[in-house]
């Protein structure tokens, strides 16, 4: 007789034989024990787990002239012949080869023949999936109502390519992979029965190359005795690991060890030992992924990792001795790195350079500091007192624009700096000091305007004229009494005249003079008049052209409302030119800091800008300087900023065009300044000596910043910035 392989030579033959199915075949048994049969059968399942010879067993059961309790005897005719494929009942086809709609309707026909010498006429079709459209159309009808002498059992890889149709017409038996333990304990058997030497770590290693597969493990046996057979001291694991391109446990230990601890010079050597030693890298890969998962769930499960986890117990406990070592995120992570780049590796030209690659990123990303980890370890520190004196500093952005404060009892300095307050951004302290000093005598020149019998009510009514705005309480209060009190053109007129002034007193004493003269010539239409003015200088330019004798005042009348809109908007047009003019630098400068930090809501830069000193504000050009050594960071800020703020410059100061130049000047910060800035950074430098902080530091590559009064809209900004 000639040599069979042991994969055809210790085929099972009864269910009991069947290794890793046992769901299966007690089903099918109990079928066969009560004669409910169905009239297909589809077996699903990857390769070498066992669906052909499910089928071949299941139409021994149901031929036999002798069962017992479901399984086949083995002995009769029946049974022999389907064991030697000679069986003229049972036809195995390979759908792979017959896949023409043409053998699909031959085979309809010869179903309705009767079998010959068995009770049924079995039909074994094994790769169904490879069928094409046409002939599972051919057979749908068959299938679904065979003959009561034909039975149907197909087998597949690849279920998803069966047509829905037939999957509903049979009884569906999913097949699943044989675990490493009922592998290796059927290896065992039949190497004892062989009389073959092979330790039990080279039977291991057999079961874990088969991947779940019986017909692949008895065939890597089968070429590990045609190998290693003939030594007297038997079949070793060192052999068998460099037949098949595997790694020892230990050395995948002292790689996994590398991995999980960062040692990124014992990573390299060991990926440069295997590859010397020959070893297939992607099978490597696979076997680093199945260690990672394995210390994983070791980690997570604890007791319970024997059950999920299809492993020896030696490797198990290899999985146990590093998981006690490293946390779970860490595994977790290098996982996710790693698991997504198998497909990469397949196609890479030099796998070793790109296994290295990928395993130095993957404990690059694993063992980099986490935000949780080093929040707790600064409020830890923060606990112990360490950054007491860090609180003492009232923060930046807390300040008021253009003030700086710290908390009593500090022992940091306290800056002088000027600041304006932001209710009064745009007006001149000096100014006001000087207007109201020109205000308040403005009631002794009144009273010989008003020496007429209403010259109690004028003197009264100065008070309120020292306020803010004097220019509109001065007209509306004294309105009223022009009416009752005419004064003579002579008297009046001349004091306009005779009597130049600064800008805020003209407006207050030419106002009521001019309307006292105009008021008793024009008593029939005083509308004119009374029409409020958008600014007290247009009358003051205006009113003057009312004094003409009485006959010319009906002519000039119909004149005077278009003329005194003409004055009016040039005036206003004056005013503003004026105004824009008038706003210095210093206040254009506050200005586009509060827009900063209220309108566009960048506070860090407002805060920046605080350092910055006005220089000028010639024409379009503001001109603002920094310190060369205790501001340099704000002026980089400033400067990479420059277009926003060019942009926001133009629409506040009122100028197309207008633009911020920022340079840089030594000797800027005052004393009380710099005694604050040398005490904060001999601070941050006592801090950063910390060994916990400057491995931070180094790690983030940054610097130093107090943070801790930040709330969550100026967190967020500081995380954007």
């Amino acid at each position: 007789m000639s040599y069979q392989v042991i994969a055809r030579k210790w085929r099972p033959q009864r269910f009991s034989d069947m290794v890793g199915q046992e769901h299966i075949a007690r089903t099918l048994k109990n079928a066969v024990k009560s004669g409910r049969i169905a009239h297909a059968y589809l077996f699903v399942g990857p390769r070498g787990i066992g669906k052909t010879t499910t089928a071949r067993i299941f139409a021994k059961a149901l031929n036999c002239e002798n069962p017992q309790d479901g399984e086949p005897c083995c002995q009769c005719e029946s049974c022999r012949s389907i064991a030697d494929e000679t069986s003229v009942d049972v036809i195995e086809i390979d759908a792979a080869t017959h896949t023409q709609v043409e053998k699909a309707r031959e085979l309809c026909e010869d179903v309705q023949h009767l079998p010959i010498r068995s009770k049924y006429k079995i039909y074994i079709i094994d790769e169904v999936h490879m069928l094409s459209k046409s002939a599972w159309n051919a057979l749908l009808k068959t299938i679904e109502e065979p003959p009561a002498h034909a039975k149907f059992i197909f087998a597949t890889t690849e279920v998803n390519k069966v047509l829905p149709t037939v999957i509903s017409r049979c009884q569906r038996f999913d097949l699943r992979r044989i675990q490493q333990p009922a592998i290796a304990a059927r290896l065992r058997m039949i190497a004892d029965a062989e009389n073959v030497k092979i330790s039990d770590a080279a039977i291991n290693v057999i079961a874990q190359a088969a991947d779940g597969g019986m017909r692949d493990a008895q065939s890597l046996l089968d070429q590990l005795i045609s190998f290693f057979g003939g030594d007297e001291s038997g079949i070793t694991e060192e052999q068998a690991l460099n037949l098949f391109g595997l790694t020892a446990p230990q050395e995948m230990e002292s790689l996994l060890n590398s991995i999980t601890h960062n040692d990124r010079a014992a990573v390299i050597r060991d990926i440069h030992d295997f590859a010397e030693q020959g070893k297939n890298l992607e099978t490597l890969f696979e076997e680093i992924i199945s260690w990672l998962r394995g210390i994983l769930l070791s980690r997570i499960l604890g007791d319970n990792t024997v059950s999920v986890l299809d492993e020896t117990p030696e490797r198990i406990d290899a999985f146990r001795r590093i998981a006690a070592t490293i946390a779970p995120a860490s595994v977790q992570r290098l996982l996710e790195s790693i698991s997504g780049a198998g497909y990469l590796l397949r196609d890479a030209i030099n796998k070793q350079v790109f296994l290295e690659s990928i395993l130095l990123k993957a404990m690059r990303i694993a063992h980099a500091p986490q935000i949780a980890d080093l929040i707790a370890r600064l409020n830890q520190i923060r606990s112990t007192g360490e950054l007491a004196p860090l609180e003492s500093v009232v923060p930046l952005y807390e300040l008021p624009a253009g003030q700086a404060f710290t908390a009593p009892g500090s022992k940091f300095a306290v800056p002088s700096i000027p600041a304006v307050p932001v209710n009064k951004i745009g007006k001149q302290p000096e100014q006001q000091a000087v207007s109201q000093a020109q205000v308040a005598p403005e009631p002794e020149k009144k009273t010989p305007v008003d020496s007429a019998p209403a010259a109690p009510a004028v003197e009264s009514e100065p008070e309120p004229q020292v306020d803010a705005k004097p220019e509109q309480p001065a007209e509306e209060k004294q309105k009223p009494v022009q009416k009752e009190t005419p004064v003579p053109q002579a008297e009046a007129a001349p004091e306009p005249v005779q009597e130049p002034a600064p800008e805020p007193q003209i407006e207050v004493i030419a106002e009521p003079v001019i309307e006292s003269i105009a008021e008793p010539q024009n008593e029939e239409k005083p509308e004119p008049v009374q029409e409020p003015a958008p600014e007290p200088q247009v009358e003051v330019i205006s009113e003057p052209v009312i004094e003409r004798p009485p006959e010319e005042e009906k002519a000039v009348r119909v004149k005077a409302p278009r003329t005194r809109r003409r004055a009016e908007a040039a005036s206003a047009q004056k005013d503003a030119e004026a105004e824009t003019e008038e706003i210095p630098g210093p206040v254009v400068w506050e200005k586009l800091i509060f827009d900063v930090r209220e309108t566009l809501c960048k506070k860090t830069l407002a805060q920046a800008m605080l350092a910055g000193k006005v220089i000028s504000f010639n024409g379009p050009c503001l001109q603002v300087a920094f310190d060369s050594v205790y501001s340099a960071g704000e002026f980089f800020l400033i400067s990479r900023e420059k277009p926003l703020l060019d942009m926001r410059l133009a629409a506040i100061a009122e100028r197309p065009g207008a633009y911020l130049n920022v340079e840089r000047r030594p000797g800027l910060v005052t004393p009380a300044q710099r005694k604050q800035k040398e005490d904060a950074e001999a601070l941050r430098r006592e801090t950063e000596r910390k060994p916990f902080i400057a491995s931070i530091l180094n790690t983030f590559d940054g610097v130093l910043t107090d943070v801790h009064h930040l709330d969550n809209s100026e967190s967020t900004e500081v995380s954007d910035m």
